[in-house]
Order: structure tokens, then sequence, then C-alpha cells
């Protein structure tokens, strides 16, 4: 198989996926079937858990760039209402997510269609993500309601928000207002300073002082252990600081995006690269654990490679994103089978299908295919 059938079989699950959702898009997690719509009582989009069903709208804004059929911009566009009432009648349920969830839908469609209903919701969301800022520490808030000063969210940040700054960088470039690029400088400064360990390994989550915003200690929500290393939190970093040397020219975060990702290659090397390029779900599993792979790590570092690729000229990124895409698309991790909208099989190391490891797939298959440019 190659990439472009590969492409195909997306564009066909999702099919059953436009089929499927409501017109409320609650958020569907993880299923271990990869049938999400047979879930009960997923999220609602309110819910200031939601984070992910953007990667569904994600892939429709894809398989329009691939295809030029606008039935795919017809389906998004059902979704506006939805989306415009979050961040204009319930900014309160939101967290830093924001990135996750208007990134590949307004930011995207508002690029395809020119559209200012789409610009406006990105901006209103750019301002409620910027209003977790945290002054003292230079960092934004992961979890919580804005206005919830007290409990165990009211200072912490977790590697995913790297992924949440482009939005604020795309609001920089959009408006003029270097407010929220200086923002999500800080914030990217600040996990530089305190989320990568000595030898280049990182955490999930951080801890600062409420009152003085100094840095605490480190944990790891997601992987195995505090101090172990989640596989997947590196490739969010990986990707993030790439994508904050695109929209900055900040070399030192291109730096870091290449230091992380000649660590993520030593970790596969060391620790079964000799069967593929699937990372285990967490570098520093114990021996009694069983060690399984994370295929959403594997497609996020896929298509940050591609770019890095293009902006380095240095072909092993390339090489390794060949590399991992040729051991996803086989039948081990592609879901063949066009009626289950689900793509990637064992996710997280829980042989699940997830929203994000099947957007990403698509994302870099789109990168390998076509010289296509990221929403982020």
């Amino acid at each position: 198989m190659n990439c472009k059938r590969a492409i195909e079989i997306c564009k066909q699950k999702l099919e059953v996926t436009m089929k499927s959702i409501p017109r409320n898009m609650p958020e569907y997690c993880a299923c271990s079937n990869g049938r999400y719509f047979e879930l009960t009582s997923p999220l609602d989009f309110n819910n200031i858990e939601t984070w992910m069903p953007s990667f569904f709208t994600g892939q429709a804004l894809l398989a329009y760039e691939e295809s030029r059929d606008a039935k795919y911009l017809e389906w998004l566009e059902r979704f506006s209402k939805v989306y415009e009432e979050k961040v204009f009648r319930y900014p309160e349920n939101t967290m830093h997510d924001l990135g996750f969830l208007y990134t590949p839908y307004a930011v995207g469609l508002y690029r395809l269609t020119g559209k200012h209903t789409y610009r406006r919701m990105a901006l209103k969301a750019a301002d409620e993500l910027s209003k977790r800022y945290q002054i003292k520490g230079e960092f934004i808030r992961a979890w919580g309601r804005v206005d919830e000063l007290e409990g165990p969210w009211a200072s912490e940040a977790i590697i995913d928000c790297m992924m949440n700054l482009p939005l604020l960088f795309w609001a920089e470039k959009e408006t003029g207002n270097p407010f929220y690029g200086e923002v999500a400088k800080h914030h990217a400064d600040t996990t530089m300073a305190n989320f990568i360990r000595a030898d280049g390994s990182v955490y999930h989550a951080f801890h600062f002082d409420r009152e003085t915003g100094e840095p605490l200690w480190g944990c790891n929500y997601c992987g195995y252990a505090d101090e172990s290393f989640w596989a997947r939190g590196c490739t969010w970093a990986i990707y993030g600081f790439m994508v904050a040397y695109t929209h900055t020219g900040i070399y030192k975060y291109l730096e870091l995006s290449e230091r992380l990702s000649k660590r993520f290659m030593d970790e596969i090397a060391m620790g079964g690269g000799v069967d593929g390029y699937i990372p285990y779900w967490d570098f520093r599993l114990a021996n009694t654990v069983e060690k399984k792979r994370d295929s959403s790590a594997a497609a996020i570092a896929a298509s940050a490679f591609y770019s890095l690729a293009s902006i380095t000229k240095e072909s092993k990124y390339k090489r390794w994103a060949d590399g991992i895409l040729k051991e996803l698309i086989t039948t081990e991790y592609l879901d063949t089978d066009i009626s289950i909208p689900g793509i990637l099989k064992h996710s997280n190391g829980l042989d699940h299908y997830t929203l994000f490891g099947d957007y990403f797939f698509m994302e870099a298959l789109m990168k390998c295919q076509y010289d296509w440019q990221m929403y982020w």
C-alpha cells in the first residue's frame, strides 16, 4: 500500500464519521474497536474537559484540500454555531486545549474559505487561551476554569500546550498585536527551561508555586511514572517547538526540536528499533510491564519529521518519516475496514484507536504525498 491509497481509506472512513456525528459535536474518546460512535455518554462539546472533536474536523479539512470536494466544507460548516457558542457563550468551559479545538477547525476554515466568521471565532479562542497566562511563572495554565485559583490545577502546565501555542502565533500575525506572540514565547521558554530534563527526556506536567510562580516539580499523568519518559509527550514537544520556530524564527526552538528528535530516534533504536519505527508508549517502562507500542506518537512524529526535513534539508528526517509511515500503513496498524471510522490501531499503549492518532496519521500522509502547509 502507498500513501495515496492510505489517504483514500482515510477519506472513506471519514464518510462514516460525517454520517454519524451529531450536529452538537460531542467528544468521542479512545476506544478498542474503532467504532467511536458506539460509545455511550460522550462528553458534550461545551464540557470543560472536551478537547478532541476537532481531530474529526481536521480530517475533513485535509480531505477537502486533497480532493477539493465541497461536501467536506459543507459538512464542516454545519458545526459553526457550536464552535461559536463555546467561546462566546460558554468561555468559562474552556481550558488550554483551545488550540487543539480551534486550529484544525476555525483557523483551517478561515484559510480555506476566507469567511470572517471563522476568523472571529479563532481570535476569540486566542483571547480566551491568553487569559490563562500566569504572569508569575510565565506559563499557560492547563486545566480548570480560568477563574479557578485554588486547587490542584491552579498552577500547572503540561507539555501538550506546545501544540496550543500556534493559535496564539496565528492571532499575532492576523491582528498585528504582539501580545499573543509574547504569551506564546514566554510559555515556550518556560517549557524549555523546566519540562526538558538534562538527559533530553520530557516531563508531561510541571507544577509552579501559585503565589510566586517558582518552578516546583515535574510529574507524568499520562506516562508510566513521574520520572518516566512518555513517548507522545516527546512528540508533542518535537512538533510544538518546530512550529514555534516556524512562527518566530527563533533558532533555539528549532535546536530543541532537533535535539528531542534525536532522543526519540535513539530511544527507538535502544528499545526495539530492530522491530521497526513505532515507539513503546513510554520509553522507561519497568521490566515487569508489557511493552506496547503507541501508533499515535509515531504519527505525530512522522508529521513533525516531514516538516523538519523541509526546514533543515536534513535527509534523516524524511527517512524516519517515510519509515514510520511505511510501518503504519501496514494492516498491523492501519484498519482498512471502511465501515469503521477509527483509522490507527494500537494507540496509547492500550490497543486503542484515538482521534488524535487518526488525524496526525492523515496529516503525515498529506505531507508525504503533497506540498501541504500546516494549519498549526
